[in-house]
């Protein structure tokens, strides 16, 4: 079988307050809110600056929130991680870890309102290249995974 990703789904808390996030701070747009009935249930579509990807948020009283939120890790790229700090900083939210680089790539990760983390890069990630087969390496962040 042949796949490909058609968008990631967040369930969310408050529909408004992650819509600012991801667009306020992003720069997603919303391309489509369907609002469905019994039950009540609002999804909204987000579109990235490319129009490639697509962010989908659900919202509803039947919507039950996953009880780690932070393991749905969402990664967007940017043209440069200082920038992208500097913005994430005056917006009022928190980064989860500071900007590190990673051979030919920067990052840093924040966390959306409901705790799901939003990881930042910038650089060339065509250049990431894996550990040999069968080997394996340090990683470059394991604080991330001691969130609880």
């Amino acid at each position: 079988m042949d796949a490909h990703v058609v968008n990631f789904k967040l369930v969310v808390s408050d529909l408004e307050r992650s819509l600012a996030f991801y667009t306020g701070l992003f720069g997603f747009t919303e391309e489509v809110r369907v609002e469905f009935s019994d039950p009540d249930v609002t999804e909204v579509v987000l579109a990235d600056a490319s129009g490639a990807a697509r962010l989908v948020l659900l919202h509803g009283t039947v919507m039950p929130l996953a009880s780690v939120p932070g393991w749905a890790p969402l990664v967007v790229q940017v043209e440069e991680i200082a920038a992208a700090r500097r913005e994430i900083e005056e917006s009022g939210h928190e980064l989860v870890f500071e900007p590190l680089e990673a051979g030919p790539v920067s990052l840093l990760m924040t966390a959306d309102p409901d705790g799901y983390l939003v990881e930042v890069v910038a650089g060339d990630l065509a250049a990431l290249q894996g550990a040999p087969a069968g080997r394996k390496v340090p990683h470059p962040v394991p604080q991330i995974h001691d969130r609880r």
